[in-house]
């Protein structure tokens, strides 16, 4: 897409001041700036005098306005907040943003521009349309900004490549990257978010590009040090995240776009899928060789296979006889059924399919701008497609999901929207792209184009499908898995990153790839380990599994002409490290109520916890699981030791529990296939829990590792709820705060008294403190314990008490 022109100056004709924004009127256009919070600014510019109607479904939340203060100076007019400041030039019409302090950020190097836009600049393949729809559509709007030299940009949403994202042009527009899968040169994948966050060392800041129509950002590619900002539909519309952190930039995008869903507990176990387990047989097959090895799980994927002919919200009486025994044999098994359902409804009238006949009659499909209804083929031949713009198609649809509810399926895997269609049925040659026409209208009232709204056709499907569940099943938390989204789906759904391949590469391309998304507000993100394509084998799976280990959603999945990908296809050596990683997951503490509280990730890159360390910006390879892990993965075959960073702070190696150094340093680490580098920072309480098959098992015994700092003072919220129900909601939580004193203070561990409304089920707690050399003795509650041991292997001095949920602290002496 090229870049608009450099805007001429546009100088501002006069303004007006109002409680929370300033108006300017400019010859060509009005630029409104909202304060939407102390630290959040809002931008808008549209040439045409007329701003945007707001949409029902945007993904941007309502928030409390905040006072905006407005002075005119030196040709100048200043608004601030007490967290964030605006300048507009009032003979350019250009502005830049600044923190309190007065450090400037996201300067305009011209007022925005803005000219009409021809189809074939956008770059979109395999559009049924010839020309953009006229009106808005053609518009394009634009700016260009400073970039200072020294900062790194980072999010972009859903991106294969490097995790620092200068030099690139990107752009917004969700599209299924089909067979072989993708790879490092496509642009557009399956979900669009167009936000960021530029880091230097003093200052995060982060953007929101307001706009669900095809846009993108050149991130310095076209001119150095130049970051152009680029947008369809009539209006530049951006909002402005003051930081100063990534934490802050990232609690600030999940304040406007929606916290991320609590899950389910069952959801953070491991789930194993393929395309297709097509049989009742093999369901059960599946389910019982997990349980026969000992190897934890907690869900099953049912893929396509298991509906009739492929229409949705049916099954397939031959496969699955009786689905609802296949699911209670499941849940027998402590294992819980995660059934797909594809947008795509078969066009099949007048033969009893009622999903078809209850959309027709109900005009919830899309139609063309001739009235016609719109179809293309998916999996069950000629299809139509449910308009999720509609308030009344998403209650349709997501009432449809009660023949599942019914019979005990606990989760909903939304695929193939993007929408993904095509032209004719796949068993036929030639098949190619057939995107819904730009010029489609959608909504209750038509009042948006397809150009408008295709973006968020995942994102509405998964929230017609999560509000579905929220009527049927209200007591018990949902969980909806999709594969295609936007900004704020986060709310309502996890995702994964489609069909990747079963290579180094893939897996290598993973890391940045999800700490991209958590740096975009969605942390509940994974792939599908070992690769979808292709042929797995045993190192890879090996060395994908103990990294899979720790990804927010951890699910192995693999296509229907690969070898069979479960964890003992690939003999006992790799059934053995796969069965050791899941079990460590399983024993490790969920960070899920952090993300829900702030939208904090737990994949995530150095920067995120590091951000004043330039020099870790670019190490992508590296990844921080809450503020207390670091993982360092091996990306290609045959390596037993790798280089692993130290980033400032005290390290100790999780496995042999021992001091491994002081950074920032760097140090050569073993790494075994099974045992990839594990660090732990110190100043952290890791949580474990005991060995379970599936979390639905009860926890007798929780072990607080505790690993004091040289100076600095650890500090950690355990935070525990039932699981399943929306009882945290109402206060039925239990946390239990945790402080570590510095070994310079003398490593003193106090735990206080549990709060909450919620009552873990009787545990021992064992308290493992690491420290250089055992102590002469311990003192808990200025008792001296006579029967702790020292464990020299793991250089930790251990003692085990109930966990009564009162105040203890323990002093090595």
């Amino acid at each position: 897409m090229d870049d608009p022109l450099l805007a001429p100056p546009m100088p501002a004709l006069d303004w007006v001041s109002e409680a929370t924004a300033c108006v300017t009127r400019h010859e060509h256009g009005l630029l409104r700036l909202e304060a939407v919070a102390p630290d959040i600014l809002r931008l808008r510019f549209a040439p045409s005098g007329r701003f945007a109607t707001p949409r029902p479904w945007s993904p941007v939340l309502e928030l409390p306005p905040a006072g905006l203060s407005v002075h005119e100076e030196d040709g100048r007019l200043w608004m601030e907040t007490e967290r964030l400041s605006a300048r507009l030039d009032l003979s350019s019409g250009a502005v830049s943003f600044a923190t309190p302090d007065g450090r400037p950020f996201a300067e305009d190097l011209c007022a925005p521009g803005w000219r009409e836009v021809a189809l074939e600049e956008t770059g979109l393949q395999h559009l049924p349309d010839t020309e953009l729809p006229p009106g808005e559509a053609r518009i394009g709007v634009g700016v260009r900004k400073r970039m200072a030299p020294d900062e790194g940009y980072f999010g972009f949403g859903q991106r294969d490549g490097r995790l620092d994202r200068r030099h690139r042009r990107l752009t917004h527009w969700t599209v299924d990257r089909a067979a072989p899968g993708h790879g490092l040169g496509e642009d557009n994948l399956y979900q669009a978010q167009p936000t960021f966050m530029a880091v230097r060392p003093g200052l995060t800041w982060g953007l929101l590009l307001n706009s669900t129509w095809f846009s993108g950002f050149d991130v310095g590619r076209e001119y150095e040090d130049v970051l152009t900002l680029f947008t369809l539909g009539g209006e530049l519309d951006y909002y402005i995240l003051a930081g100063p952190t990534p934490a802050a930039v990232v609690e600030q995008l999940t304040r406007l776009t929606g916290r991320p869903l609590l899950p389910p507990l069952w959801a953070l176990g491991f789930h194993q899928s393929r395309w297709s387990y097509g049989t009742d047989r093999d369901v059960r097959a599946i389910a019982e060789g997990f349980r026969e090895r000992a190897i934890p799980l907690d869900a099953i994927h049912l893929d396509i296979d298991y509906m009739d002919g492929y229409r949705v919200f049916t099954w397939d009486r031959e496969r699955f006889p009786e689905p609802a025994a296949t699911v209670a044999a499941l849940q027998a098994l402590g294992l819980r059924t995660v059934t797909i359902v594809d947008p795509g409804v078969k066009h099949d009238l007048g033969t009893g399919y009622g999903v078809a006949e209850s959309g027709v009659a109900g005009d919830y499909f899309l139609r063309r701008p001739d009235g016609e209804r719109f179809s293309g083929w998916v999996w069950p031949d000629e299809s139509l497609f449910p308009d999720f713009c509609s308030e009344r198609t998403r209650h349709w649809w997501g009432d449809l999901h009660g023949s599942l509810i019914e019979i005990g399926v606990d989760g909903v895997w939304c695929d193939m929207n993007e929408p993904s269609i095509v032209d004719r049925p796949y068993r036929e040659p030639g098949v190619t792209e057939f995107p819904i026409p730009l010029a489609v209208r959608q909504g209750d009232e038509g009042e948006a184009l397809h150009a408008e709204t295709h973006n968020l056709y995942g994102h509405l499907m998964a929230r017609a499908t999560w509000e579905g569940l929220e009527r049927l099943r209200p007591a018990r938390r949902h969980w909806v898995l999709t594969r295609s989204a936007f900004v704020g789906t986060q709310r309502w759904a996890a995702s994964w990153m489609g069909d990747n391949s079963a290579r180094w590469e893939d897996l290598e391309t993973s890391l940045p790839q999800l700490a991209s998304l958590g740096l975009c507000g969605a942390p509940h993100v994974g792939v599908d380990i070992g690769g979808f394509y292709g042929h797995s084998f045993g190192e890879l799976y090996g060395r994908w599994i103990e990294l899979g280990a720790f990804h927010p959603f951890m699910r192995a999945h693999a296509h229907r002409d690969s070898r069979p990908q479960e964890p003992w296809s690939f003999g006992p050596e790799i059934e053995s490290v796969a069965r050791q990683a899941i079990e460590l997951r399983y024993r490790l503490y969920t960070l899920a109520h952090r993300a829900h509280r702030r939208g904090e990730p737990w994949w995530r890159p150095l920067l995120f916890d590091f951000p004043d360390q330039a020099d870790l910006y670019a190490i992508e390879d590296q990844i921080m699981i809450g503020p207390q892990l670091m993982i360092a993965p091996i990306r290609a075959p045959g390596l037993k030791r790798r280089l692993v960073e130290l980033p400032p702070g005290c390290w100790y190696d999780f496995r042999s529990g021992a001091r491994i150094g002081v950074g920032p340093a760097a140090l050569v680490m073993d790494a075994p296939l099974g045992a990839m580098p594990v660090l732990v920072c110190g100043g952290s309480v890791i949580t474990l829990g005991n060995v379970r098959q599936s979390t639905a098992e009860p926890l007798g015994e929780l072990m607080l590792e505790i690993y004091p700092d040289d100076e600095a003072e650890g500090f950690w919220t355990l935070i525990e709820d039932d699981g399943e129900s929306f009882e945290y909601q109402d206060g039925a939580l239990a946390e239990t705060d945790c402080r570590i004193a510095p070994l310079s203070r003398g490593a003193v561990f106090a735990l206080a008294a549990r709060r909450g409304d919620y009552q873990p089920a009787p545990r021992t707690l064992i308290l493992r403190l690491h420290l250089p050399e055992a102590p002469a003795g311990l003192r808990l509650d200025e008792t001296p314990v006579e029967d702790w041991r020292w464990d020299a292997e793991l250089q930790a001095a251990e003692v085990r008490i109930n966990d009564d949920g009162q105040t203890h602290r323990l002093v090595p002496v």
